[in-house]
């Protein structure tokens, strides 16, 4: 817990000095009011102490540098590659589908066509599987894409889930800094004396 609030008030003073509030610096202020708002009886004086010299020292300067547009761009740019990500993998899980559904026609037609139509559903299954389909155990492949279509709706589905992890833009409001000093403070003067 010190370590957190002195990393935070050491981003403080780093805003003050770069005159921007890094996107680093703003999750790991929220996270940390966060904590506080349901922890705050474990935080040490020392460090609540700190803490609030830091902020009065350098508080209005952090108000002035928080800039919602330049987060949002962090946040964007940190958010793309898994965005793009998550897009492959729809592709990949829709295709994965695509082909399961496909087999499925082929068993149908292998179960109703005659030999020809047959053959050339065979043909066609093989050509859109990319691996190796034997005339004699079709109905292993209607199995096998079902469970290559399952695998990649999996991989879809975390993808997403790691994107949703990531999307911290409900971190992003300004007063976050003043918000943990008024929760130091009032953490301080709510204890009783000794």
């Amino acid at each position: 817990m010190e370590d957190i609030i002195a990393r935070c008030a050491a981003d403080m003073q780093e805003v003050a000095a770069s005159g921007k509030v890094t996107l680093e610096a703003q999750v790991r202020a929220y996270d940390l009011l966060q904590y506080l708002s349901e922890e705050w009886t474990c935080v040490p004086d020392a460090a609540a102490l700190a803490f609030r010299r830091v902020y009065q020292e350098y508080g209005d300067t952090l108000e002035s540098a928080y800039d919602a547009e330049s987060l949002k761009e962090e946040l964007k740019a940190a958010l793309d590659p898994i965005r793009h990500s998550v897009n492959e993998l729809r592709f990949e899980a829709a295709a994965a589908a695509s082909l399961h559904e496909f087999a499925k026609e082929v068993w149908q037609t292998w179960q109703t066509s005659g030999i020809f139509a047959r053959r050339r559903a065979l043909r066609d299954l093989r050509e859109r599987a990319g691996f190796r389909l034997e005339s004699h155990r079709i109905g292993n492949y209607v199995a096998k894409t079902y469970d290559l279509a399952n695998e990649a709706q999996m991989k879809f589905g975390h993808a997403q889930q790691l994107l949703f992890a990531a999307d911290v833009t409900y971190k992003c409001r300004p007063g976050v800094y003043r918000d943990i000093y008024d929760v130091l403070t009032s953490s301080v003067d709510d204890r009783p004396s000794s």
